[in-house]
C-alpha cells in the first residue's frame, strides 16, 4: 500500500518527519511538492491513499482536486490541515474524502498520532490489516427479557423546542415530534439500531457495541450538516430545523420497545441527563465510554469538552449555516 503527500515546499520537510514516523511498516510513502500536482497525480493515484495540505487552499480548491482524485481507480484522498484553516471539515467527506488530519492529529508541531495512518488505511479499502471486532450482534429480538445487554445509546432530539413553539404552535410541535420519533426508525436502522423509548423532548436508541452497518455517529453528522434540508423535505418545515445528539456506552436490563417502564439502569439515566441537560443545540457530543465509536476519519471534529455528572466528554465542533 501506498501514501502520497502534496503539500507546499515550505511544509514539505515537517510533513515528512510526521508521516515517517506513523507510517505503518508495511506502507509506503511519498511526499511531493503541490506544484507537481497537475503533472503527476495521474500515475501517483493509483492505488494510493493521498493526502492534500489544505494550507491557502480553501474549500472549494480542495473539493476540486478530490473530484480529480476520485477519478482515479483505487484511490482514496484525505486532507491535512494542520492549522485548523477549514471552518466545515465535515463537509469535505460528503465530497468524497476519506480521511481528515486536522491539528488534533498531530502530537506538538507536526508528529502524527501513533496508529493514525493505519486506520485511514483500513477505512479506505488499502489495507490488508483488519481491525479486530466484536463477535456478530445476536440481534435485538434474539435477547432475552430482563437480561443485561452492553449496547450504546443514542439520544436524539429537536433542538429549540421552545423556540418553535413559538413559530409554528403547541400542535404542529406536537405532531413534529412524533414524525421525528418515526423518521429515527429507519435512521438507526441504517446501522443496526433500534429506537427504544419515545419521549416528547427526545428519543433514546440503541445500537449494537460495534458497528453493524453504518457508523451511528457519522449518520447524526449528516443529519446536522444536512439539517435545513432534512427539515424542508422530511417534516415540512420552511422553519430552520436543528437536532441534538448524545451517545454513550454503557449496560442495562433488556426490555422491548413500549415495555421500557420497569427498566432501571445508571447508563440509561445518564444519557437522558446527557442529551436533554448537557448537549447544546447543533451538536453531537460524546462520552468518554464511547469515544472508541468515533470513527478514526471523524476524531479531529471533536474536542474534549470536560466531564458530565463524572464522565468525560467530547463535543463535536460547531457546525456553520
Amino acid at each position: 500500500m501506498r501514501i502520497v503527500v502534496y503539500a507546499s515546499e515550505a511544509e514539505l520537510p515537517r510533513l515528512s518527519t510526521g508521516f515517517e514516523r506513523a507510517l505503518p511498516s508495511d506502507a509506503a510513502l511519498e511526499i511531493l511538492p503541490f506544484s507537481s500536482f497537475g503533472r503527476s497525480y495521474k500515475k501517483k493515484a493509483p492505488g494510493a491513499l493521498v493526502y492534500i495540505d489544505a494550507a491557502g487552499q480553501g474549500p472549494e480548491r480542495l473539493c476540486e482536486l478530490g473530484s480529480h482524485l476520485a477519478e482515479i481507480q483505487s484511490c482514496a484522498w484525505g486532507i491535512i490541515d494542520r492549522g485548523g484553516e477549514l471552518a466545515d471539515p465535515a463537509a469535505l467527506f460528503f465530497e468524497g474524502a476519506s480521511d481528515y488530519l486536522g491539528p488534533q492529529a498531530f502530537r506538538g508541531s507536526h508528529v502524527l498520532s501513533a496508529g493514525r495512518l493505519s486506520a485511514a488505511l483500513v477505512f479506505a479499502g488499502l489495507s490488508s490489516s483488519i481491525p479486530e471486532h466484536r463477535p456478530p450482534f445476536p440481534g435485538w429480538n434474539s435477547i432475552k427479557d430482563g437480561a443485561e445487554v452492553e449496547v450504546r445509546f443514542c439520544y436524539a432530539s429537536i433542538a429549540s423546542q421552545k423556540e418553535l413553539i413559538e413559530r409554528i404552535g403547541e400542535k404542529r410541535l406536537h405532531k413534529l415530534r412524533e414524525d421525528f420519533a418515526s423518521f429515527l426508525g429507519p435512521w438507526a436502522a441504517e446501522s443496526g439500531g433500534i429506537v427504544w423509548i419515545k419521549e416528547p423532548a427526545g428519543c433514546l436508541a440503541l445500537f449494537p457495541p460495534s458497528d453493524e452497518g453504518m457508523n451511528p455517529i457519522l449518520s447524526a453528522f449528516r443529519i446536522l450538516i444536512d439539517r435545513i434540508l432534512v427539515g424542508f423535505e422530511v417534516f415540512h418545515l420552511e422553519t430552520p430545523l436543528n437536532f441534538r445528539f448524545a451517545f454513550h456506552e454503557g449496560k442495562t436490563m433488556w426490555r422491548p420497545p413500549g415495555s421500557t417502564g420497569s427498566v432501571v439502569s445508571e447508563d440509561v439515566n445518564f444519557i437522558f441527563h446527557l442529551g436533554s441537560k448537557g448537549t447544546p443545540d447543533g451538536m453531537i457530543l460524546v462520552s468518554g465510554e464511547s469515544e472508541a465509536s468515533i470513527p478514526p476519519y471523524l476524531r479531529d471534529l471533536f474536542a474534549p469538552a470536560g466531564d458530565f455528572e463524572g464522565h468525560q466528554v467530547f463535543s463535536s465542533k460547531r457546525f456553520r449555516d
